[in-house]
């Protein structure tokens, strides 16, 4: 993360990466895997020369591509890309079939570091701490990847890898979640559980977030505060659950 990016997140502290409205209908559905190497498989260096060369053109395209969305400039042309990589166009085209490629590519290294920035759940944490860690996490990774992120939603429709990459990150978001809170869930019956789940994830995702900054026009502060009394609001006290199954009951009751 960038320090301006950790400043504008309200000084969150918490690992954030670089990761985007979403168009009605182009909504990716939740990814049934969650498995990154199969989605997203890293990358190893090459110990082949040429090939070293490639996979070090192929990363310079691609982090262009993400300098020039946080720039500003919300959907780059492939010669921007080219002269920003310091590469030619023929070059760009040379090592990715065409944007949506380049795109799909963008979304496996952002999904790469979104894993590698999840925060893990302490123990010795309460639960109102817990709360301001997760939303913390949230708000610095929210503004880092809103530019990018946006760009990629907009691959989803025409970009099967993208989709597929994009699905996947939520359900790593989800599984966050889940571990995040799991003492508290596991207090409620498994259809309130499940549908108290659903209801953080919804709280807490990037779409709720977009639109607290957006739409609702709040700065970052303002927004952790909203987020924050949304999950409080639907978390259950780890103690009974009668809180958690008044805030969220089961879906057809």
């Amino acid at each position: 993360m960038t320090p301006s990016s950790s400043e504008a997140a309200g000084g969150a502290g918490e690992p954030g990466v670089r990761l985007g409205l979403t168009p009605p209908g182009l909504i990716p559905p939740r990814s049934a895997t969650t498995d990154l190497g199969e989605v997203a498989p890293p990358e190893e260096p090459s110990s082949d020369g040429r090939l070293a060369r490639g996979q070090r053109t192929r990363r310079n395209v691609a982090e262009a591509l993400m300098e020039l969305l946080h720039a500003g400039d919300a959907d780059p042309t492939a010669r921007a890309v080219a002269e920003r990589a310091g590469v030619s166009l023929r070059l760009v085209f040379h090592h990715f079939a065409d944007i949506d490629d380049l795109y799909h590519f963008v979304a496996t290294l952002q999904l790469r570091r979104l894993w590698s920035g999840l925060p893990q759940r302490s123990p010795r944490l309460s639960l109102d701490r817990q709360i301001e860690r997760v939303v913390d996490h949230r708000a610095a990774l929210y503004e880092e990847i809103s530019p990018v992120r946006r760009a990629l939603m907009r691959r989803v429709a025409s970009s099967p890898g993208v989709s597929e990459a994009m699905a996947t990150a939520d359900g790593l978001l989800l599984e966050n979640i889940r571990v995040a809170f799991g003492p508290e869930l596991e207090t409620l019956p498994p259809p309130v559980r499940a549908a108290c789940l659903d209801a953080i994830d919804t709280a807490t995702s990037w779409e709720a977030w977009e639109r607290l900054r957006t739409t609702s026009g709040l700065g970052v502060r303002p927004a952790k505060r909203v987020m924050s009394r949304m999950v409080a609001a639907l978390c259950p006290a780890p103690a009974a659950s009668g809180r958690g199954a008044a805030a969220v009951t089961a879906p057809g009751n």
